[in-house]
């Protein structure tokens, strides 16, 4: 009689899994005291750093988007969190420095593997984004950390513009892209290119608003992404239904799903603000429940149930 033991491979992965959930939890607790405004964006920035990217890049590199998966580096991930436990500093800039490195490495690398067929299918596009979008939400983060405000905006818009791409700008075009593949036709198609479209538009249309240039680009953006966004939510919700009775998709296919539509009506009433003011929650409330809802219900739910449906004999 033999007893079964873990390979090295399996042991290294479970230290390091358990590492990042330390480190993350260590962090939370620490902004959790630390009297800092806007702490729970940190939370769910950080959130998609260290635990939602990892899950999609797997994707990616299983899609032929980006090379074998490599792990990112610890220590990039805990100067992350450093930055964000300082006041903004240059210092603090400096220590999210290496998280923009990564990030517009990874983005160069799926530019370069995209370049060699050129492929303008909306689903290969939507996986091109993912890829690349965070890249732009990790340069707005070091200019945070830096303390600078492009354009005039206030430290809050600087941070959540961080975070925009690295959810709305990472999970939302991954998992359009992931569900066009499977299912292509008009719909999945129509979804992909809407996502596309809003996420850019939204930001520009943010920043229309601040200088009172083009007021309907804010509504136009925020129109696109919900619409786009209810396809994938729909087609998400759809997926789990139609999964094998016992597997692991068919309880998180649904609440990704319905935790993005929850989270897409909020933004369609604080993007419509200035025409329906009563539909729009307040600044803090808004971020925070959108946020949650985005990172923990249709980010990881999603995420997950992508990783299950890709191995052998799921459905």
């Amino acid at each position: 009689m033999t007893l079964r033991t873990d390979s090295p491979a399996e042991l290294r992965r479970t230290f390091r899994i358990l590492g990042h959930v330390g480190l993350w939890l260590l962090a939370c607790m620490m902004w959790a005291h630390s009297g800092y405004d806007h702490q729970w964006v940190y939370v769910l920035l950080t959130f998609a750093a260290i635990f939602l990217m990892p899950l999609g890049e797997r994707l990616l590199a299983a899609k032929g988007v980006l090379p074998e998966q490599q792990v990112t580096p610890f220590f990039i991930l805990l100067f992350l969190i450093l930055a964000l436990l300082q006041t903004p500093s240059l210092n603090a800039a400096l220590y999210s420095t290496p998280w923009l490195m990564i990030r517009t490495i990874l983005a160069i690398q799926a530019l370069w593997r995209w370049n060699k067929h050129r492929s303008i299918e909306s689903s290969d596009l939507c996986l091109l984004a993912a890829a690349t979008f965070p890249a732009v939400g990790a340069a707005w983060l070091v200019a945070f950390c830096a303390g600078w405000m492009p354009f005039g905006f206030d430290s809050l818009i600087v941070l959540l513009t961080a975070a925009h791409f690295h959810h709305a700008g990472f999970t939302l075009p991954l998992i359009a892209g992931l569900i066009a593949r499977d299912r292509p036709g008009r719909w999945t198609s129509g979804a992909c290119i809407a996502v596309l479209a809003g996420v850019p538009l939204v930001a520009a249309g943010i920043t229309c608003t601040h200088f009172g240039w083009l007021p309907w680009v804010e509504p136009l953006g925020v129109t696109l992404l919900v619409l786009g966004a209810v396809g994938v939510a729909l087609s998400q919700i759809r997926l789990g239904l139609e999964s094998a009775p016992s597997g692991w998709p068919r309880m998180a296919f649904p609440i990704s799903g319905i935790s993005l539509l929850l989270a897409m009506l909020l933004a369609l009433g604080f993007g419509l603000r200035h025409l329906f003011p009563s539909l729009a929650l307040p600044m803090p409330q808004m971020w925070a429940i959108h946020g949650s809802l985005n990172a923990f219900g249709f980010g990881l739910f999603g995420l997950l149930a992508w990783r299950a449906r890709q191995r052998p004999g799921l459905t």
